[in-house]
């Protein structure tokens, strides 16, 4: 199992978390949430009946932490706990990230939906006559036909390991590779594709004249101050251990064995080959910054409008079983009630014994992930995953918000103007705050309307020229 490919695993899956989910759904009440919700006695539950060595979950409302827990062991046999502020493992979740690079380079004109194989690589002639003309957008929607990760894995896995040069120059033999070969669908069919994420990763970096590692630093990590978030696996064999460890549980058992980390030189060519839709590692509460970005994306600048709704529509083209249709590094369901008025949004990740998953509603600002390091031979850890989901979304999808924030709006340190100050700030998106100013730090003005603002950006800057010599600021989040 070593070499699995991170994925979500088939329809089949897709089907039993969805059908899990829809019987534990329907019929919420919609429980107002008064404060944060600690859910580590209800996933300690889950986690036994299901055999899992740790499960986490967390629920967010409008930019709030409503509810979240954390059950269990980083590693089974030892005593150290998994934490929610451990950074796990995202896998296939990772998708969703490329795919908004790939829409911040469209918004600035850099690359185009519809840039073609034929329109960056110099050396297209040489590629399988089905891929030139087919489009990055194509590539996002596992629309190509362009070979599954399994399919790789078997014919050119050896090949692969003799690879040498930067991560860059490994990708990008992996895309000439795969372009050569012949398709293993028709152009329009959708198959879920890890290497059609690589090509992906690589059109952007021939068009930008940046590595991915770089673009997902620039575009993602560092303007949605996602401080925990790094590229590659984060366990190693090291006991006590120092994060949570991927764990396998065969069919019929109920001990789940830890996995080995892999090597060094494996690893590299394992994210090489796979990491534009596989390797990014976080604690929850910043990979929910990401998804809060794209739940508020009609609201702020990251994104223009057109892109953002891009990135929650189905690809056009027929359906297929189990969700109404893949976007761009997410799945598209049109039916659910607990997501109305809007569509829910999902993806998974299943790498290195570890699997987690993300349900979203738009329309309510609404997300939940949840997390177990366990890889299961059956439906085992799908299971807990969807005990965990059905929780959050059941209790909490018509819940009012509150309990604290993903990020607390912060004030930057003053900067002294000719007549007066100015500031930088930092907000989420889509919360209501107010930038206030005192003379005595017992009253407090409101500099930025009556009633304050709805932030539509990550980082803003505030200017004041009253003339007092001693001000004080602040950024005030309302109630």
């Amino acid at each position: 199992m070593l070499f699995k490919s991170a994925k979500v695993k088939d329809c089949a899956r897709m089907k039993l978390l969805l059908r899990c989910l829809v019987a534990g759904i329907l019929l919420g009440t919609g429980v107002a949430a008064r404060c944060q919700v600690d859910v580590s006695s209800n996933l300690e539950t889950y986690r036994n009946s299901r055999h899992m060595p740790g499960l986490m979950a967390m629920c967010i409302k409008q930019g709030r932490i409503v509810a979240q827990g954390a059950a269990g062991y980083r590693r089974l046999g030892q005593t150290d706990k998994l934490l929610l502020a451990d950074r796990v493992n995202l896998g296939s979740n990772t998708k969703w990230m490329t795919a908004t690079i790939a829409g911040r380079l469209v918004d600035r004109g850099v690359i185009s939906w519809n840039t073609r194989v034929r329109d960056v690589f110099t050396n297209y002639q040489s590629f399988n006559a089905a891929f030139p003309d087919a489009t990055l957008d194509q590539f996002l929607a596992h629309r190509t036909g362009v070979q599954s990760g399994a399919t790789f894995e078997n014919n050119h896995w050896g090949q692969l390991l003799a690879q040498t040069g930067t991560m860059a120059q490994v990708r990008r033999w992996v895309s000439n590779t795969v372009l050569t070969d012949a398709p293993q669908v028709a152009a329009g069919t959708f198959l879920y594709a890890n290497q059609g994420y690589t090509v992906a990763a690589t059109m952007l970096e021939i068009a930008s004249g940046k590595d991915w590692e770089t673009l997902m630093q620039e575009e993602i990590f560092t303007p949605l101050r996602m401080t925990t978030a790094t590229l590659g696996i984060v366990y190693d064999d090291a006991v006590p251990p120092k994060a949570p460890v991927g764990h396998d549980l065969a069919a019929g058992q109920t001990v789940p064995v830890p996995r080995t980390a892999p090597s060094t030189n494996v690893n590299f060519h394992y994210e090489a080959s796979n990491g534009p839709g596989a390797h990014t590692a976080c604690t929850l509460q910043d990979w929910a910054k990401f998804l809060h970005l794209h739940m508020t994306s009609d609201l702020g600048n990251y994104l223009t409008a057109a892109t953002g709704a891009r990135l929650q529509q189905p690809y056009p083209g027929a359906s297929f079983v189990g969700a109404d249709g893949y976007s761009r590094g997410a799945y598209v369901y049109t039916n659910l009630a607990w997501a109305t008025p809007g569509n829910a949004l999902y993806h998974g990740g299943d790498v290195w014994g570890e699997d987690s998953i993300a349900w979203m509603s738009p329309s309510r600002d609404f997300i939940v992930i949840v997390y177990v390091n366990c890889h299961t031979a059956d439906n085992t850890a799908i299971l807990a995953l969807s005990d965990a989901a059905s929780l959050l979304i059941n209790a909490y999808a018509g819940a009012a918000a509150s309990g604290p924030w993903l990020e607390i709006p912060a004030a930057l340190p003053l900067r002294r103007l000719a007549n007066g100050f100015a500031f930088d700030y930092l907000t989420l998106i889509g919360v209501e705050y107010r930038v206030e100013s005192s003379s005595d730090l017992k009253n407090w003005v409101t500099n930025n309307g009556a009633n304050g603002e709805t932030a539509t950006s990550l980082q803003s800057s505030f200017s004041d020229t009253n003339p007092a010599t001693t001000r004080f600021f602040r950024a005030h989040v309302l109630p």
